[in-house]
């Protein structure tokens, strides 16, 4: 009895394990509220901003969005880079990023870029609002939203204004990011099934060896 509730367990989490990933905002620090008297940050060539987050496992990138609005300087067309650093790397203006792609603001609200590619480890991780030479603004802005906001908020924020990533000065602000987990490889599934299956094997013929040598 033992045996067969211990084989329908491990089968159970072998199954559910397997079973499809599905997308989730593993980064969400919400929308803001506008109009606020609060200060937005200031997107630009010199002024810069980050937020850090967590993946569990190695994922995809499947999109990552900010909420930007022109304010005084910034103009429909205007574009700025979305970049993603490893928490490892993360902490001067030169480290090289694991993915980047050109946003383009067109509205005030959300904006995004799709795709980002496979994340390949899980671990920290920051996404970076920057200007870079091929981007063309005179100044976006990023309204505040509330502290520990959304539905996955930031681990922390940071602002670069041209000395490399700080805590010092950084306002949050709304930015989301879209994954979905990647499961091991059916071959590793069906490994850890035949394992458990040769355990079960095993301890039955260890248990009918007793029981031979009982009635002997």
């Amino acid at each position: 009895m033992k045996t067969q509730l211990l084989m329908w367990v491990s089968l159970t989490i072998i199954a559910a394990a397997a079973g499809r990933a599905e997308a989730a905002l593993v980064l969400d620090t919400g929308t803001p509220t506008t109009p606020s008297t609060a200060m937005p940050s200031l997107l630009d060539g010199t002024d810069f901003v980050a937020a850090e987050f967590n993946l569990n496992s190695a994922s995809t990138i499947n999109s990552i969005s900010a909420y930007v609005t022109g304010g005084l300087l910034g103009a429909s067309g205007d574009t700025f880079t979305v970049a993603l650093y490893s928490g490892a790397d993360f902490g001067s203006r030169f480290a090289s990023p694991v993915f980047t792609a050109q946003a383009t603001y067109t509205a005030d609200g959300w904006t995004s870029v799709s795709g980002g590619g496979l994340v390949e480890s899980a671990g920290t991780y920051w996404v970076a609002l920057e200007v870079g030479a091929a981007d063309s603004t005179s100044g976006l802005e990023l309204p505040q939203t509330a502290s520990g906001g959304g539905t996955a908020p930031a681990m922390a924020f940071a602002y670069n204004s041209g000395g490399g990533y700080t805590p010092v000065g950084a306002a949050p602000f709304g930015v989301q990011l879209d994954a979905t987990a990647v499961p091991l490889p059916p071959s590793l599934w069906l490994l850890g099934g035949g394992l458990v299956g040769l355990v079960l094997a095993r301890k039955k013929g260890s248990n009918e060896r007793g029981r031979t040598s009982a009635s002997v």
